[in-house]
């Protein structure tokens, strides 16, 4: 009989240990080699996304990564959109356009202003749509004009036209004078010191402006920083890296972003107050029978056409067309967010760039005072008509430094490239460069030196049809472009009649840009600094 000692014992637990630690040690193994394998399978199946530019032989900027194609650098901030996009325009100098991905999707790269001139014109119906949209059930404040699509942005388009008609501006006109007059004046707190951010200062012109005109309102931001119009403009262009990708991933998400608590949205008290503000305002003017011919006025009117048009029987109330009142409160948020924004930044490049350019002030000034003298020393809206250096200035800053550095399609149907036999599948982008095309020597010579007789009447007729888009192009152009360069016009008038604007010591030169930004906004502010002329001002 056999009796088991403890020698056999150990020996057999020893054996069975030695075991299960080969097999643990193996099946580990086995594991990560599968998980990596996995993850190899998984690499190259999202890369062989993109072989689209292969198979159709354009020359292509390959992905290194998969799943975010080519936007690693933006949306990461690893740079600003504009270095981006310089370098991607000049690494491909012979080409009419080059292929990128926008995440997984085909984004055509257009270098050529003629196609650019066709894209956004003549085949218009194919590319319609901007491709940046917030989906209206997941963001509250979506339903307006850069956000719509197809036939709902035609039918918007069509009725928010008649605010921007000649009239309509010339009657905005004296607002915009005494928001210029209270800017000079509240310039006079800092005759005497060293410096002044431009940027900020001109922030709370423009959304005393939009205020004024837009929504009849007397906020007076200059003199009160803390306002909430102020906070709420902050807030939607606060950009950091952190919000950036966040908002991407609202965008990619669409109307499931509804059911998902992302950070860096604007903050709910904030929005409501802005609902709040118009609805008060509208409120205030019906009891009252206050009529203005403002923006809020113009929508107001809408929803009641509308309103009765559905108790008469005239209109579907399911009509997604609608304008109710979702769209116009989201109306009347692009119209202020769009309007103090990227007109405060432009006015703010175009200080900049008188401060360095003395001679071009000067001239700049000569003209203001002549032509208000042939005015009456006023600067009525007639008077602007003929100041055509400063319309020449305001369209170099712009090319200089347009507020969005590029415009964005996406494709509608199925588009075949002119000139080619390539079809872009609907659901594609197409990136047209402002910036990069705006800063092309062999469009503009010497393109950094700021020039405003690139733009004089005889020079002006030789600019490339599609090269020069600060506003955009085509039947998506901005609808607020005429109101926003008087507002602009209006401001650089009132300030250089006044003053002499120079560079300080913290003037930065050559200005770098926000890499966590979407638009083209510098990234240290615009510091300079201000002397009072001895020429009486209008």
């Amino acid at each position: 009989m056999y009796v088991p000692t403890l020698c056999n014992t150990t020996c057999r637990k020893k054996h069975i240990l030695h075991f299960w630690y080969i097999y643990s040690k193996t099946t580990m193994i086995l594991e990560i080699s599968l998980f990596f394998a996995s993850l190899a399978v998984l690499y190259f199946y999202l890369m062989s996304h993109y072989n689209f530019w292969d198979k159709t032989c354009v020359p292509a900027l390959k992905p290194k990564y998969p799943f975010f194609g080519n936007t690693v650098d933006v949306l990461f901030s690893l740079k600003d959109v504009m270095t981006i996009q310089k370098d991607i325009y000049n690494a491909f100098p012979n080409q009419r356009f080059v292929g990128l991905f926008t995440f997984t999707r085909p984004n055509l790269f257009v270098r050529d202003p003629a196609m650019i001139e066709q894209i956004t014109i003549k085949d218009f119906p194919f590319a319609s749509d901007r491709g940046i949209s917030d989906d209206p059930r997941a963001t509250p404040l979506s339903m307006h004009l850069i956000n719509t699509r197809n036939d709902h942005w035609r039918s918007l388009r069509n009725k928010l036209t008649p605010t921007f008609t000649s009239g309509k501006l010339k009657g905005m006109h004296g607002q915009l004078l005494d928001c210029a007059d209270s800017l000079v004046e509240h310039m006079k707190t800092i005759e005497s010191a060293e410096t002044f951010e431009a940027r900020d200062l001109m922030a709370c012109f423009t959304t005393d402006v939009i205020a004024s005109c837009a929504f009849g309102l007397n906020i007076d931001t200059l003199t009160d920083r803390n306002s909430l119009f102020r906070a709420f403009g902050k807030a939607t262009f606060n950009f950091s890296p952190t919000r950036k990708i966040f908002r991407t991933i609202r965008r990619l998400l669409g109307p499931l972003a509804r059911f998902i608590s992302l950070p860096g949205g604007i903050k709910p008290k904030l929005i409501e107050f802005f609902i709040k503000a118009v609805d008060d305002t509208v409120e205030y003017r019906k009891k009252n029978g206050v009529v203005r011919q403002d923006f809020l006025h113009l929508m107001n009117e809408l929803v009641e056409k509308e309103r009765e048009m559905v108790s008469n029987g005239q209109m579907d109330p399911n009509d997604p067309h609608m304008f109710d009142h979702a769209t116009l409160v989201s109306n009347a948020f692009v119209f202020f967010v769009a309007g103090f924004e990227t007109t405060a930044t432009t006015i703010s490049y175009a200080l900049y760039e008188l401060a360095l350019n003395q001679q071009i002030q000067e001239d700049l000034h000569k003209e203001i005072v002549t032509v208000s003298a042939k005015h009456n020393g006023k600067l009525t809206f007639e008077a602007f008509q003929d100041m055509k250096y400063l319309d020449q200035v305001i369209s170099e800053t712009l090319r200089l430094y347009p507020p969005v550095p590029a415009l964005t399609r996406k494709v509608t149907k199925d588009y075949r490239v002119p000139h080619t036999d390539v079809v872009l599948p609907a659901g594609s982008f197409m990136t047209l460069p402002i910036v990069a095309l705006q800063l092309d020597p062999a469009l503009f010579p010497d393109p950094l030196t700021f020039n405003p007789d690139r733009f004089s009447e005889e020079k002006g007729q030789t600019i490339v049809k599609g090269s020069y888009m600060p506003f955009g192009s085509g039947p998506r152009i901005c609808i607020g472009a005429r109101f926003a360069k008087l507002e602009i016009q209006v401001a650089l008038a009132k300030i250089i009649l006044k003053y002499n604007i120079m560079k300080c010591d913290k003037t930065q030169v050559p200005l770098t840009r926000c890499k966590a930004s979407f638009m083209n906004v510098p990234d240290k502010g615009i510091w300079l600094k201000i002397k009072p002329r001895t020429t009486a001002a209008a």
